[in-house]
């Protein structure tokens, strides 16, 4: 089997500063037979500071861990974060999506939302969540329904009565707190049950949205990353034939783990031999920006059934840990996994990917992934560098104002993206700070 996967757009309101809905397209508003992505692979976010660049990418991870952590909305830590990111004004969450599929040229669009808000004890949960999918090879088709969750209850799902039954059974009273492709999920893997009674489609509904799911790498700086060791054993130990579809599915086989990262600490001891790999190709990618690089050792430490991972950077006079590197080379290496998933097919969201590198790198990094990538690439930035190579693609620059407005790029005769932006000259964006401005605070 091999397919292909395309997130087509995201909205996300109710997260720190973001009250109205905002939404991202990735492509064209209308998806039909004729579907091609080749020059809808990478979108940059500019905006002032402050106006909820983060915020977006903060809200598709969000929504990547209702679905891979099952413990989520238990946990105090994840209350804290939302109490401190959910906008106080609104107090609610909302995320929505729409995705495509596309196997041998069938293509299937589904559109998924959730919303999470506080519940009667004061803690937040989730209030509403529901699947939907259509024909995607015709754009007038209609949606219909793979499930429904309200207020804690599953209120509708493809299939027999019989699995609707079993279902509802499996996931009363945890619908609050768990979302309906986390349960199933859980579920499916270990009972035959479902898999025979379940309707084929909610079944296919299932593996694909955890696929997309798979596919997912969202980066936001430093991060804890315990959580992918735990996803890796969950995924190995009972979701491997879901696993290896979801690779199947993307095209990839068994040539790339999607959740091996070099950025990862804990390495199982049967997969040491990949990750020794993935090291090596962090090593040439490395070696392109610091040639005197002779190789980047694994400093190994056995704890078990895993090993414990430190990375050294071998200069042959000198050895140097990589948090001891330069910033720019340890930024490289943190956003060396979310390159690798966006060259072969993954959706990678990151945030400020500016930071910290040079122009001139950044430029012919993102020229990478409009020519040769086989994913999607969305970033935020302040660089304005890369405004004049993504000008040349389709739907990847967007505009997004104080006030939440977001305004595509669109091409306006002789004038360039950064001029206008640089100029004040995009709607709801004038950029009206003089130098002397800062007279009055810090003195002549």
């Amino acid at each position: 089997m091999s397919g292909m996967l395309y997130l087509l757009n995201i909205s996300v309101s109710g997260i720190k500063c973001i009250k109205e809905e905002v939404r991202l397209d990735f492509y064209k508003k209308t998806v039909d037979k004729n579907f091609d992505p080749e020059r809808y692979r990478v979108k940059a976010i500019y905006g002032e500071n402050g106006s909820g660049k983060s915020a977006l990418v903060t809200a598709v991870k969000i929504f990547q861990n209702l679905i891979w952590n099952e413990n989520y909305l238990s946990e105090s830590k994840t209350q804290e974060f939302l109490n401190e990111i959910i906008n106080k004004s609104l107090n609610v969450y909302h995320f929505k999506m729409e995705f495509l599929i596309d196997l041998d040229n069938q293509k299937i669009v589904y559109r998924y939302m959730v919303q999470i808000g506080r519940g009667k004890n004061g803690l937040y949960e989730i209030q509403y969540e529901n699947l939907k999918w259509k024909n995607g090879n015709y754009p007038n088709n209609k949606y219909q329904s793979v499930f429904e969750c309200r207020s804690g209850r599953l209120i509708s799902v493809a299939g027999t009565e019989k699995a609707a039954e079993w279902l509802e059974k499996k996931t009363m009273n945890l619908l609050s707190t768990h979302s309906f492709i986390c349960l199933f999920s859980l579920n499916s893997a270990e009972n035959t049950f479902i898999q025979e009674e379940a309707d084929q489609g909610l079944l296919f509904s299932m593996i694909a949205y955890f696929a997309l799911t798979v596919s997912l790498k969202v980066y936001l700086g430093e991060e804890d990353q315990h959580e992918m060791y735990f996803l890796q054993k969950r995924l190995r130990e009972n979701k491997l034939e879901k696993r290896e579809f979801a690779e199947e599915f993307l095209g990839q086989g068994n040539h790339f783990n999607l959740t091996l990262d070099v950025n990862e600490k804990f390495v199982e001891k049967k997969t040491i031999d990949e990750y020794k790999a993935r090291v090596e190709q962090l090593t040439q990618f490395i070696k392109l920006f610091k040639a005197d690089l002779v190789s980047i050792d694994i400093d190994a430490k056995d704890d078990g059934e895993r090993y414990v991972c430190d990375l050294n950077l071998n200069y042959g006079d000198y050895v140097i840990n990589k948090e001891f590197e330069s910033t720019g080379i340890k930024k490289l290496i943190r956003l060396f996994d979310c390159f690798t998933a966006a060259s072969i097919g993954g959706i990678v969201f990151v945030d400020e990917m500016d930071s910290n590198l040079n122009d001139v790198y950044l430029c012919k990094l993102i020229e990478y992934f409009m020519y040769y990538g086989k994913g999607q690439l969305c970033f935020t930035t302040h660089n304005l560098d890369p405004m004049s190579v993504l000008k040349e693609n389709k739907n990847s620059i967007d505009f997004l104002s104080s006030d939440n407005h977001l305004i595509p790029w669109t091409s306006r005769g002789n004038a360039t993206p950064e001029n206008c932006y640089r100029n004040g000259m995009i709607e709801d964006l004038p950029f009206n700070i003089e130098a002397s401005d800062f007279v009055g605070i810090f003195g002549e």
